[in-house]
């Protein structure tokens, strides 16, 4: 195979991975490059192709689990931080002192906590999220609403 084909190869494994972000597309490009240095070593075509499906595959089974690891952890504190200025309702009281709290974002429930020391904040009221840490929303009264401190 021709160096041109290794490269086009290795951009279209690239192109793929900045799309979808799996790393899939990493290991392939990867495997290319290592293609790419068995032809300029001037190895046969089979070598080639050998040399690149092996590291593509080493990879793919050994380093991209960890890989995914951070990339899904990063994919998970984005997510949070969007709820962060969301408004929810409380679904079960919310009171500090107890360590209870429930709110409903959307279609999905989240364990709450308020924002201010020893507040109860009851079920029903409209609630800002404030912040989120871990699956915790800390959360106020929404402005406009609810009780003042």
């Amino acid at each position: 195979m021709t160096p041109v084909i290794w490269l086009t190869i290795l951009i279209i494994c690239l192109v793929i991975e900045f799309v979808r972000i799996e790393l899939i597309g990493a290991c392939g490009a990867v495997g290319a490059f290592a293609g790419l240095i068995a032809c300029w070593c001037g190895l046969d075509n089979i070598v080639q192709i050998l040399a690149a499906v092996a590291v593509a595959l080493i990879l793919f089974i050994y380093v991209r689990p960890t890989g995914m690891k951070y990339v899904m952890r990063a994919r998970r504190e984005k997510q949070l931080m969007e709820l962060e200025g969301c408004d929810a309702v409380v679904t079960c009281r919310i009171d500090n002192a107890a360590g209870s709290g429930v709110i409903r974002i959307g279609n999905r429930n989240w364990r709450a906590r308020s924002n201010r020391p020893n507040a109860v904040i009851n079920e029903g009221e409209v609630v800002t999220v404030i912040t989120m840490r871990g699956d915790v929303a800390y959360v106020d009264y929404k402005k406009g609403k609810g009780r003042r401190g």
